[in-house]
């Protein structure tokens, strides 16, 4: 099983190895595998339109990506994506919490945004100053301060 965090910088834990920076191939190949567990399957094009690549760049990055992080990244009918068989991946704990917290009554609302906002102690993607992660690092700010207004509760 492979353990995915975004909230912080990208790292990958897996049977009690951590992979972080250059183990995951380098810049741009780890910022694939943040946009492939953010975003869920992209093609390519998707892939070289966020990080403002060519193709083939992506392809070559994506190859590098792959043998780092066999057996988990898949490509099918021309999207690649992440097995979710084996692979977790912060950001949907957190929209689960958030979820899960979402109708409920203020005290069985806590426990699930208090687990949440542990979870976001530190900005998505914090080490990345690109365009689509700033974008994605608002969202998420986003959700959990609706989240916590919506339940009237402080965590």
């Amino acid at each position: 099983m492979f353990d995915i965090q975004l909230f912080g910088r990208v790292e990958v834990r897996t049977r009690g190895t951590l992979l972080a920076g250059h183990d995951l191939g380098g810049d741009r190949p780890r910022r694939l595998l943040a946009l492939l567990a953010l975003r869920g399957p992209q093609s390519t094009a998707e892939l070289a339109d966020a990080l403002e690549e060519k193709n083939n760049d992506i392809e070559s990055d994506m190859s590098v990506l792959q043998d780092k992080m066999e057996p988990m990244i898949h490509r099918h009918r021309g999207r690649w994506s992440l097995d979710p068989d084996q692979v977790r991946v912060d950001v949907h704990r957190f929209d689960e919490l958030l979820a899960a917290a979402a109708g409920r009554p203020a005290e069985r609302a806590l426990k699930p945004l208090t687990a949440a906002t542990f979870l976001a102690a530190r900005p998505l993607l914090e080490d990345e100053d690109t365009p689509w992660a700033a974008e994605a690092r608002a969202a998420y700010r986003a959700k959990l301060v609706t989240a916590r207004a919506g339940s009237t509760i402080t965590v």
